[in-house]
């Protein structure tokens, strides 16, 4: 009988492979490419491939399982960070997280979410949003399916949840109070008696508190700002509750994280883990034992895109699998038209149906912290970790409080402005907004939704693709004429990526026909109707006849003439502009749009 056992498969090497075959294998190939010079070390090929956040973290492409053993020891390293194993269950149970659905609406109903999938409602009953509590729960097992509120009113709303649970409430259930976030949304402390409501959630088996970092992270904050405000909050709230007779050990079961999670998996992963990383070490220095992080993570605000939302469908998979890989607790998937205003039943069932189907169909609360071990992800885990509690101990020097009135604005802006000008330059792509946009789409018509940002609070949403969809919803009036240089092969590269381009910013584009003569381009671009004018070919085209075609273009009454494309010798200095890869492609749109408006 054959042997067929690992160490007889062909493709088993003699001895394992080491970094340094890695790395000259990788060098090979960039030098191929034109991305490592020829006589450069293959020691540079990994800065080659490493990718950075927008907080100037590194992901590293590869990272050995000795870095996971270095951690050991060290709160990154900590049992903590696996999170929380799976429960007992009975056989045939299927391992999952907890689908927490957000209803804000009236008119949504909260048994249709339960009976849809989800098994846990988090419920915001502030003036807006859903007026009767005590409708919205009718039909609800209160003992099966745990509510976190979001309440103006948390004592008074955490007494009908009493009221209505005849047989008790789940242990999961939840006040809601959050005080730094109250002062954060509404720019008010928060109204509860800390006391009163962790002897109320005592009392009755449930949670008080949650700390929400999710707002700062929809005001613009990276994932170190974000990992850094949930820290400083929930210390602060710590301090709080001893103040009011409430020790640390005693308050900490009663406290509840949430945190974003966005299409950027791998951060996603690691900003999870991060984050218990750093309470793990928070709950060592105040000698408390229950150290795991109870996490709540809920897909991101700021990515959702209202052009093409259907993409968001696509983003919503993405962080609500790295939320699980990441050890969240409880998910919320908000729905794909959520930029657009209040979601219909539609979205909302395709929001639950992601969590169900990564569960169900691709298995993946299976496995307790699939990520750990993995050399990159424990070293991205442990930069954040530790980028974050050097920030915390800035925030800490401050003062938190005095941090959020004067300090936390700044950070924001400048987290902003960083990833602003990452989407700019399309180094950060959004598809179906500044990467392959549909010129003629119609934005879906949504009713106003619900905004938890109060217009007299201290912080407000933004959305990673507003610089582009404000120039969507305002179209340009004229088109931009693409001019082909040179045939059909020659020009179609660059005229698909200047029509993409210019699509992004709201500019029509009319494209002559490739191969024609000038005299009939010439014919096209007047019945375009428009004395802008963008080439369209390769450079050695641009080079041999685009000098002579911009002077033909001026004398025929073309006002601005743009290349797609860095300019090749021959047009340096006399095209206007320019459209190419890494350019702020936000700057040029706007520059485009102002030539387009001066010469109707």
């Amino acid at each position: 009988m054959a042997d067929d056992s690992v160490e007889h498969l062909s493709l088993r090497g003699d001895a394992a492979a080491t970094e340094q075959q890695w790395q000259d294998a990788v060098a090979a190939v960039l030098r191929k490419s034109g991305r490592l010079g020829a006589d450069d070390d293959a020691a540079l090929a990994p800065g080659k491939l490493t990718k950075r956040t927008t907080d100037g973290i590194a992901i590293a492409p590869l990272a050995g399982t000795d870095v996971a053993a270095a951690l050991a020891g060290t709160p990154t390293g900590s049992d903590a960070v696996r999170g929380r194993p799976q429960p007992a269950r009975e056989v045939g149970d299927v391992p999952t997280w907890d689908l927490r659905a957000f209803v804000v609406d009236a008119n949504d109903s909260v048994t249709a979410e339960l009976e849809g999938g989800a098994s846990s409602v988090w419920i915001c009953t502030r003036p807006g949003a859903v007026a009767d509590l005590r409708k919205a729960l009718e039909g609800v097992l209160l003992d099966v399916a745990p509510i976190v509120l979001d309440s103006a009113d948390p004592l008074a709303d955490g007494g009908t949840l009493v009221e209505l649970a005849t047989t008790g409430l789940h242990p999961a259930t939840n006040l809601g109070v959050d005080p730094a976030g109250e002062r954060l949304l509404t720019g008010t402390a928060a109204p509860a008696d800390l006391a009163a409501v962790a002897a109320f959630a005592r009392d009755n088996g449930i949670r008080g508190f949650v700390v929400d970092a999710a707002i700062v992270h929809d005001a613009g904050a990276g994932e170190v700002l974000e990992l850094a405000y949930a820290a400083a909050a929930g210390l602060d709230l710590l301090r709080a509750l001893d103040a009011a007779g409430v020790p640390a050990a005693e308050a900490m079961p009663l406290i509840e994280f949430r945190y974003s999670a966005t299409d950027q998996q791998f951060t996603t992963i690691a900003k999870l883990r991060a984050a218990r990383a750093v309470w793990a070490r928070i709950c060592q220095v105040l000698g408390v034992a229950d150290d795991v992080q109870r996490q709540h993570a809920v897909t991101s605000g700021r990515m959702m895109t209202q052009f093409d939302p259907f993409t968001n469908l696509l983003r919503t998979t993405i962080a609500t699998f790295a939320a699980a890989v990441g050890g969240a607790d409880a998910i919320t998937v908000q729905p794909y038209d959520s930029a657009l205003g209040s979601s219909d039943e539609f979205g909302r069932r395709m929001a639950r149906n992601i969590s169900n189907l990564l569960v169900h169909e691709s298995h993946v609360g299976q496995v307790t912290d699939p990520a750990g071990g993995a050399g990159s992800m424990e070293k991205l885990t442990d930069d954040l970790a530790r980028t974050a509690w050097a920030k915390l101990n800035e925030i800490e020097q401050t003062g938190f409080s005095s941090y959020v009135e004067s300090g936390l604005a700044g950070d924001l802006e400048a987290a902003i402005d960083r990833r602003t000008r990452a989407i700019a330059t399309r180094k950060q792509p959004i598809t179906g907004v500044s990467e392959f946009p549909q010129y003629a789409e119609q934005p879906l018509d949504r009713p106003a939704g619900y905004s938890r940002y109060n217009a007299g609070g201290l912080i407000k949403p933004v959305h990673d693709a507003d610089g582009f969809e404000r120039l969507r919803r305002n179209p340009a009036e004229r088109p931009v004429f693409l001019w082909p240089v040179g045939s059909l092969a020659a020009s179609t590269a660059r005229q698909t990526f200047a029509a993409n381009l210019l699509a992004a910013g709201g500019i029509p584009t009319v494209t002559g026909t490739a191969g024609s003569g000038p005299e009939q381009l010439s014919d096209e671009l007047a019945k375009a109707g428009t004395s802008v004018v963008c080439l369209v070919g390769n450079d050695k085209g641009y080079s041999a006849e685009g000098a002579d075609l911009v002077a033909r273009l001026r004398d025929g009454g073309a006002t601005r003439v743009v290349v797609a494309g860095k300019p090749v010798a021959e047009l340096d200095g006399v095209v206007d502009d320019h459209m190419a890869v890494g350019e702020d492609v936000l700057e040029f749109l706007n520059r485009t749009r102002s030539a387009l408006q001066e010469n109707r």
